[in-house]
């Protein structure tokens, strides 16, 4: 992948064991099975919650954690003498992940987006008004440069001090922070996913809660509706001001393993076509069984969040991303 730090030296598959509840030991050293083998080593367990820390130690996020469910570790291979749980603790956590791994649905319910959207167009007309007040990205330009690798630094500053004067930074920098390094780690998004199936906007199907605190404080279901309106009018109200009515966006993916259907919440797409090719892999002889590209003509309703206003978008990856909300299934 050209976007991203890579091993060309890596070491084979052959020299690890897969991941197991065994391996849940502070210490040991394993690696996420994903196309460049990022290396990490498992960092703690909670008993509580049913989750481990896995810190990286190798490329753009070096030093940073994940905190995932027990029965993520199947997506790691693990040095050969790694340290093993007894069968106590390991029959302990199968119960765990019993208890937590049922899904639940939430249903969009179509009367709950009706009032949601009007709420985005009125909170819309507002962020217009405050663009054009005080706007430093507007003062500089007039339409927006889909070339570009890079997002604007005076659009950070705009939608940061947006946030500021509505008291929602703190959310902002949750959400954004989450995306970039893992949506996957700790329940941050997945407190939105569950806010945005309870405002209508799409459907959530997946894991129940298994933390206490992800509707307390910051994270308060009052503060993530009032921050997800906000932060959809604030797409909205921007793009409008563009003259835009719809964007063109890329998606590339690749597998090693077989098909999958998955129910989202957010797609991950890409303005940049050579950035979704460089997450494709079409040659006939690889180790990706499955790959494929794709171009799509969106409205900017579906866009929550881009690289042009995030900053943290634009740090370890540039990816020229932007994020969409989404409502049907995808393949893989």
């Amino acid at each position: 992948m050209s976007v991203h730090q890579y091993d060309e030296n890596m070491r084979p598959d052959e020299e690890f064991v897969e991941g197991d509840f065994c391996y849940l030991v502070p210490g040991n050293k394993c690696r996420l099975l994903d196309g460049r083998r990022t290396t990490g080593n498992i960092e703690e367990y909670f008993e509580e919650s049913d989750m481990f820390r896995w810190r990286i130690t190798k490329y753009e996020d070096k030093g940073k954690y994940w905190d995932l469910p027990a029965e993520e570790v199947k997506r790691f291979q693990f040095e050969k003498d790694s340290k093993q749980l007894g069968r106590k603790s390991i029959k302990k956590i199968e119960s765990t992940v019993r208890k937590y791994n049922s899904k639940i649905t939430i249903k969009a319910d179509p009367k709950d987006r009706e009032q949601t959207q009007n709420k985005i167009s009125k909170t819309k007309k507002q962020v217009k008004e405050w663009l054009n007040d005080n706007s430093i990205f507007l003062k500089e330009n007039k339409e927006i440069d889909f070339t570009r690798k890079e997002g604007y630094k005076s659009l950070y500053k705009d939608i940061k001090n947006y946030m500021k004067d509505k008291n929602l930074i703190k959310q902002e920098n949750l959400t954004t922070n989450s995306f970039v390094l893992n949506p996957e780690s700790g329940e941050w998004v997945k407190g939105l996913k569950i806010v945005l199936a309870e405002l209508g906007m799409v459907t959530y199907q997946g894991k129940k809660v298994r933390t206490d605190n992800i509707f307390k404080g910051v994270g308060e279901k009052t503060h993530r509706r009032k921050y997800i309106i906000h932060r959809l009018a604030f797409m909205r109200a921007f793009f409008e001001l563009m003259n835009l009515k719809e964007v063109i966006v890329y998606r590339g993916m690749s597998t090693e393993k077989g098909w999958i259907e998955k129910n989202r919440t957010f797609l991950s797409c890409t303005y940049n076509y050579e950035v979704a090719n460089a997450f494709s892999s079409m040659e006939r002889v690889s180790k990706y069984k499955n790959s494929y590209i794709l171009k799509m003509t969106l409205p900017i309703e579906k866009l929550f969040m881009t690289f042009f206003e995030t900053a943290s978008m634009n740090n370890q990856y540039k990816e020229s991303e932007a994020l969409l909300l989404y409502n049907k299934k995808i393949q893989i």
